[in-house]
């Protein structure tokens, strides 16, 4: 069982960097109530990881941002026991606020699940990785530091 689990979370992980980065889904859905925020793509200086700190250009930063978000949760994803067991799959988009403080909150997370205990699993993990996220450097927009809201899709797939 331990060789397929980690067969199992290699190419969860190689789906997931593949989700990251071209898959976009529509945030509204994911309703945050908070305080003002910015979303992540408006923001001019978006929340820096520690090591990100050095980027020049906004480019550079979200490519360091982005390879960060997936070093993350490469490390901390466990694919939920029961949903190994019980052939579960999906996709949970997740959103959360990168507070002024640079911490995490207001976590959202929606599985596409049509079955509650099954979207109870998966949403609960990708709860669990986000919540893992180290305090960030916060963002700023127009020279102020503010709340940034950020959304993430995490697929659940076994191959």
């Amino acid at each position: 069982m331990q060789k397929n689990t980690f067969q199992v979370k290699l190419k969860l992980v190689l789906l997931f960097m593949f989700s990251l980065f071209f898959t976009s889904f529509n945030s509204s859905e994911l309703y945050i109530n908070s305080e003002d925020f910015i979303e992540f793509y408006q923001a001019e200086q978006i929340p820096v990881f520690k090591g990100c700190d050095e980027m020049l250009t906004r480019k550079e930063a979200v490519e360091c941002f982005n390879k960060k978000m997936t070093n993350h949760v490469k490390r901390n994803f466990t694919y939920p026991e029961e949903a190994l067991e019980n052939r579960i799959q999906g996709r949970v988009d997740v959103t959360f606020i990168i507070s002024e403080s640079g911490l995490i909150k207001d976590i959202k997370a929606i599985a596409t699940n049509e079955k509650e205990y099954e979207k109870k699993i998966l949403e609960t993990e990708a709860t669990r990785i986000v919540s893992l996220l180290p305090k960030f450097i916060p963002g700023k927009h127009q020279g102020k530091i503010v709340n940034i809201k950020y959304g993430l899709p995490i697929t659940f797939k076994m191959m």
